[in-house]
Protein backbone atom coordinates (compact mmCIF):
# COMPACT_ATOMS: atom_id res chain seq x y z
CA UNK A 1 0.00 0.00 0.00
CA UNK A 2 1.26 3.38 -0.89
CA UNK A 3 0.09 6.88 0.95
CA UNK A 4 0.52 9.71 -0.30
CA UNK A 5 0.09 13.55 1.29
CA UNK A 6 -1.13 16.14 -1.04
CA UNK A 7 -2.79 13.87 -3.42
CA UNK A 8 -5.26 15.96 -4.38
CA UNK A 9 -3.21 17.96 -6.65
CA UNK A 10 -0.22 18.46 -9.00
CA UNK A 11 2.90 16.10 -8.32
CA UNK A 12 1.37 14.24 -5.30
CA UNK A 13 -1.85 13.75 -7.66
CA UNK A 14 0.79 11.99 -10.39
CA UNK A 15 2.23 9.84 -7.75
CA UNK A 16 -1.13 8.46 -6.98
CA UNK A 17 -1.67 7.93 -10.59
CA UNK A 18 1.87 5.99 -10.95
CA UNK A 19 0.85 4.20 -8.45
CA UNK A 20 -2.14 3.23 -9.12
CA UNK A 21 -1.07 2.23 -12.43
CA UNK A 22 1.56 0.08 -10.82
CA UNK A 23 -1.16 -1.79 -9.25
CA UNK A 24 -0.79 -0.51 -5.44
CA UNK A 25 -3.58 0.14 -3.16
CA UNK A 26 -3.70 3.63 -2.08
CA UNK A 27 -4.45 5.90 0.93
CA UNK A 28 -5.23 9.37 -0.59
CA UNK A 29 -4.06 12.47 2.18
CA UNK A 30 -5.11 15.97 1.89
CA UNK A 31 -7.40 18.84 2.82
CA UNK A 32 -9.94 18.54 -0.43
CA UNK A 33 -11.94 15.69 0.44
CA UNK A 34 -14.14 16.31 -2.85
CA UNK A 35 -11.00 16.69 -5.12
CA UNK A 36 -9.92 13.02 -3.12
CA UNK A 37 -12.66 11.14 -3.64
CA UNK A 38 -12.76 12.16 -7.24
CA UNK A 39 -9.29 10.64 -7.56
CA UNK A 40 -9.66 7.83 -5.71
CA UNK A 41 -12.82 6.69 -7.70
CA UNK A 42 -11.00 7.58 -10.92
CA UNK A 43 -8.15 5.58 -10.24
CA UNK A 44 -10.01 2.22 -8.47
CA UNK A 45 -12.20 2.22 -11.29
CA UNK A 46 -8.92 2.61 -13.51
CA UNK A 47 -7.05 0.42 -12.26
CA UNK A 48 -9.07 -2.01 -9.99
CA UNK A 49 -7.05 -1.28 -7.17
CA UNK A 50 -8.46 0.11 -3.46
CA UNK A 51 -8.25 3.98 -2.99
CA UNK A 52 -8.56 4.99 0.58
CA UNK A 53 -9.32 8.82 1.14
CA UNK A 54 -7.93 10.30 4.59
CA UNK A 55 -8.53 14.49 4.83
CA UNK A 56 -7.00 15.90 7.22
CA UNK A 57 -4.71 19.09 7.14
CA UNK A 58 -2.07 18.58 8.15
CA UNK A 59 -0.84 21.89 9.71
CA UNK A 60 -3.01 20.71 12.40
CA UNK A 61 -1.48 19.17 15.20
CA UNK A 62 -4.83 16.56 16.27
CA UNK A 63 -4.93 15.96 11.95
CA UNK A 64 -0.98 14.83 12.22
CA UNK A 65 -1.43 12.69 14.93
CA UNK A 66 -4.44 10.96 13.55
CA UNK A 67 -2.36 10.23 10.11
CA UNK A 68 0.73 9.19 12.15
CA UNK A 69 -1.34 6.56 14.17
CA UNK A 70 -2.90 4.96 10.97
CA UNK A 71 0.50 4.61 9.67
CA UNK A 72 1.72 3.02 12.96
CA UNK A 73 -1.22 0.71 13.41
CA UNK A 74 -4.38 1.59 11.07
CA UNK A 75 -3.43 0.16 8.28
CA UNK A 76 -2.52 -3.63 7.39
CA UNK A 77 0.54 -2.49 5.34
CA UNK A 78 2.84 0.59 5.00
CA UNK A 79 4.88 -0.36 1.64
CA UNK A 80 5.48 3.45 0.27
CA UNK A 81 5.06 6.60 2.04
CA UNK A 82 5.35 9.78 -0.54
CA UNK A 83 5.32 13.50 1.44
CA UNK A 84 4.45 15.49 -1.13
CA UNK A 85 1.55 17.90 0.68
CA UNK A 86 3.65 21.60 1.12
CA UNK A 87 3.13 25.18 1.04
CA UNK A 88 5.25 28.20 -0.73
CA UNK A 89 4.51 31.47 1.26
CA UNK A 90 6.11 34.05 -1.06
CA UNK A 91 8.35 37.56 -0.37
CA UNK A 92 10.12 38.82 2.28
CA UNK A 93 9.97 37.46 6.16
CA UNK A 94 8.54 40.22 7.47
CA UNK A 95 5.71 40.72 4.77
CA UNK A 96 4.56 36.97 5.40
CA UNK A 97 2.03 36.83 8.12
CA UNK A 98 2.43 35.34 11.20
CA UNK A 99 0.16 32.51 10.55
CA UNK A 100 1.39 31.51 7.29
CA UNK A 101 4.95 31.04 8.86
CA UNK A 102 3.54 28.99 11.36
CA UNK A 103 1.46 27.03 8.66
CA UNK A 104 5.03 26.43 6.72
CA UNK A 105 7.05 25.17 9.76
CA UNK A 106 4.11 23.17 10.81
CA UNK A 107 3.79 21.19 7.37
CA UNK A 108 7.09 21.15 5.64
CA UNK A 109 8.86 20.34 9.02
CA UNK A 110 7.24 19.24 11.59
CA UNK A 111 4.38 17.19 10.07
CA UNK A 112 6.65 15.63 7.66
CA UNK A 113 9.21 14.49 10.41
CA UNK A 114 6.80 12.61 12.26
CA UNK A 115 5.29 10.89 9.57
CA UNK A 116 8.74 10.02 8.55
CA UNK A 117 9.40 8.38 12.21
CA UNK A 118 5.78 6.53 12.01
CA UNK A 119 6.66 5.34 8.61
CA UNK A 120 10.38 4.01 9.45
CA UNK A 121 9.00 2.55 12.77
CA UNK A 122 6.39 0.66 10.71
CA UNK A 123 8.65 -0.57 7.56
CA UNK A 124 11.75 -1.17 10.13
CA UNK A 125 8.76 -3.92 11.96
CA UNK A 126 8.15 -5.03 8.03
CA UNK A 127 11.98 -5.05 7.02
CA UNK A 128 10.92 -3.33 3.93
CA UNK A 129 9.54 0.60 2.84
CA UNK A 130 9.99 3.40 0.46
CA UNK A 131 9.95 7.15 1.62
CA UNK A 132 10.03 9.83 -0.70
CA UNK A 133 10.25 13.44 0.64
CA UNK A 134 9.73 16.43 -1.98
CA UNK A 135 11.92 18.54 -1.80
CA UNK A 136 13.08 21.93 -3.55
CA UNK A 137 15.98 22.85 -5.54
CA UNK A 138 15.35 25.59 -3.48
CA UNK A 139 16.60 23.65 -0.51
CA UNK A 140 20.05 23.40 -1.56
CA UNK A 141 20.93 27.18 -1.41
CA UNK A 142 19.61 30.06 1.14
CA UNK A 143 17.13 31.88 -1.10
CA UNK A 144 16.43 35.87 -0.29
CA UNK A 145 12.55 36.73 -0.77
CA UNK A 146 11.90 32.91 -0.12
CA UNK A 147 14.24 32.44 2.71
CA UNK A 148 11.80 30.05 5.13
CA UNK A 149 10.07 28.30 2.66
CA UNK A 150 14.07 27.36 0.88
CA UNK A 151 14.91 26.73 4.61
CA UNK A 152 12.43 24.61 5.26
CA UNK A 153 13.14 22.30 1.96
CA UNK A 154 16.35 22.47 3.04
CA UNK A 155 15.89 20.47 6.30
CA UNK A 156 13.42 17.93 4.00
CA UNK A 157 16.62 17.31 1.78
CA UNK A 158 19.23 17.18 4.82
CA UNK A 159 16.69 14.96 7.37
CA UNK A 160 16.06 12.57 4.40
CA UNK A 161 19.86 11.40 3.59
CA UNK A 162 20.40 11.17 7.46
CA UNK A 163 17.17 8.92 7.12
CA UNK A 164 18.64 7.28 4.01
CA UNK A 165 21.77 5.97 5.44
CA UNK A 166 20.12 5.31 8.97
CA UNK A 167 17.93 3.15 8.22
CA UNK A 168 20.08 1.40 4.92
CA UNK A 169 21.05 -1.84 7.30
CA UNK A 170 17.18 -2.18 7.69
CA UNK A 171 16.11 -2.32 4.13
CA UNK A 172 14.31 0.65 3.68
CA UNK A 173 14.76 3.25 0.52
CA UNK A 174 14.63 6.87 2.15
CA UNK A 175 15.17 9.64 -0.54
CA UNK A 176 14.56 13.49 -1.34
CA UNK A 177 13.54 14.26 -4.64
CA UNK A 178 13.77 18.21 -5.28
CA UNK A 179 11.76 19.54 -8.30
CA UNK A 180 12.84 23.13 -9.40
CA UNK A 181 10.06 25.31 -11.03
CA UNK A 182 6.89 22.88 -11.76
CA UNK A 183 3.73 23.73 -13.21
CA UNK A 184 1.71 22.66 -9.91
CA UNK A 185 -0.52 25.72 -9.86
CA UNK A 186 1.04 26.75 -6.38
CA UNK A 187 3.15 29.81 -6.67
CA UNK A 188 2.93 32.83 -8.92
CA UNK A 189 5.72 32.30 -11.56
CA UNK A 190 4.08 33.11 -14.74
CA UNK A 191 7.17 31.17 -16.98
CA UNK A 192 5.79 29.00 -19.71
CA UNK A 193 9.49 26.79 -19.12
CA UNK A 194 8.74 24.75 -16.01
CA UNK A 195 8.57 20.82 -15.58
CA UNK A 196 5.38 18.91 -14.95
CA UNK A 197 4.27 16.65 -12.52
CA UNK A 198 4.81 13.48 -14.68
CA UNK A 199 8.58 14.47 -15.16
CA UNK A 200 8.91 14.65 -11.46
CA UNK A 201 7.49 11.43 -10.78
CA UNK A 202 9.36 9.61 -13.82
CA UNK A 203 12.75 11.49 -12.02
CA UNK A 204 11.29 9.35 -8.49
CA UNK A 205 10.72 6.35 -10.07
CA UNK A 206 13.98 6.05 -11.89
CA UNK A 207 15.76 7.01 -8.07
CA UNK A 208 13.92 4.55 -6.30
CA UNK A 209 16.05 1.60 -7.72
CA UNK A 210 18.97 3.34 -6.83
CA UNK A 211 21.09 4.28 -4.15
CA UNK A 212 21.39 8.14 -3.77
CA UNK A 213 19.57 9.88 -0.48
CA UNK A 214 18.46 12.51 -3.10
CA UNK A 215 18.09 13.75 -6.55
CA UNK A 216 16.88 17.21 -8.28
CA UNK A 217 14.16 16.88 -11.20
CA UNK A 218 15.81 17.81 -14.92
CA UNK A 219 19.41 18.34 -15.77
CA UNK A 220 19.73 22.21 -15.41
CA UNK A 221 18.10 21.87 -12.05
CA UNK A 222 20.66 19.61 -11.14
CA UNK A 223 23.28 21.51 -12.44
CA UNK A 224 22.13 24.82 -10.51
CA UNK A 225 21.75 23.41 -7.48
CA UNK A 226 25.57 21.98 -8.03
CA UNK A 227 26.46 25.37 -9.10
CA UNK A 228 24.75 27.25 -6.25
CA UNK A 229 25.85 24.75 -2.85
CA UNK A 230 29.48 24.06 -3.81
CA UNK A 231 30.74 26.19 -6.28
CA UNK A 232 30.30 29.54 -5.99
CA UNK A 233 31.34 31.57 -2.99
CA UNK A 234 28.26 31.70 -0.27
CA UNK A 235 28.06 35.85 -1.01
CA UNK A 236 27.82 35.41 -4.73
CA UNK A 237 25.43 33.27 -4.71
CA UNK A 238 23.76 35.05 -2.39
CA UNK A 239 23.29 38.18 -4.59
CA UNK A 240 22.73 36.04 -7.59
CA UNK A 241 19.85 34.07 -6.21
CA UNK A 242 18.62 37.36 -4.34
CA UNK A 243 18.32 39.14 -7.65
CA UNK A 244 16.68 36.06 -9.28
CA UNK A 245 14.38 36.27 -6.62
CA UNK A 246 13.17 39.23 -6.44
CA UNK A 247 12.14 39.43 -10.60
CA UNK A 248 9.50 36.14 -9.58
CA UNK A 249 8.01 37.55 -6.63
Amino acid sequence: MAVITGASSGIGAQFARRYAAEGFDLVLVARSGEALRALADELASAHQIVAQVHVADLTRTADVDALVAELRDGLVRVDHLVNSAGIAPEGDLSDTAERDLRDLVALNVTALTLLNRAAVIRMRAQGTGTIINIGSAAGYQPMPHFAAYSATKSYVINLSEALSEENRPFGLRIFAVSPGDTDTGMGSNPSTDKRTPEQVVDTAWRAMRGAAPSVVDGAANSILAVVSSRVLPKRFGLRIAERMMRRMV
